[in-house]
């Protein structure tokens, strides 16, 4: 028997649809047959990385290395007759750029500039080709002239 709604009164109400639930392939719940529903992807924490103004300034000293160079400086200085010889001097006048600028006040003064200040003295004659070849080959002498004071100490 089909009861008309209109002698009753009453309004055919349409099924509820639950939100909540996903609804899949064939009425089976997302996640049925392997453990659960979807599971929610998380944001991971975001840590902020600051520079530390302080590390910059004195971040490519290494104190052992400072030590060491300071123990070398006290060395040369009281050792200096071992090594200020006759062969560095000859050496020296050997090259004629190299007495031609120890001999010029302009490169004397900058070159004791770089004694007392190396930072300011780089920036202020960091361009100036002379200047650089002029180190170039003075610390190369140098060099130089201290491996073979090794070898001969090793020599004997």
């Amino acid at each position: 028997a089909v009861v008309s709604t209109q002698s009753t009164g009453l309004r055919p109400v349409a099924p509820k649809k639950n939100t909540t639930v996903e609804k899949g392939y064939g009425g089976m719940r997302k996640g049925f047959l392997f453990g659960g529903p979807a599971k929610t992807k998380t944001t991971p924490k975001v840590t902020e990385v600051r520079a530390n103004p302080e590390a910059k300034k004195d971040s490519l000293k290494i104190k052992e290395i400072q030590d060491k160079m300071n123990n070398a400086n006290s060395f040369l200085e009281k050792n200096s007759d071992e090594w200020m010889n006759e062969d560095l001097f000859s050496n020296i006048t050997k090259s004629e750029s190299l007495r031609s600028k120890l001999a010029n006040p302009q490169f004397m003064a900058a070159f004791g500039e770089f004694q007392s200040n190396p930072k300011e003295a780089a920036r202020k004659y960091g361009d100036n080709a002379e200047m650089k070849e002029f180190i170039r080959e003075f610390s190369g002498l140098l060099g130089n002239h201290f491996t073979e004071i090794a070898a001969k100490k090793e020599a004997q």
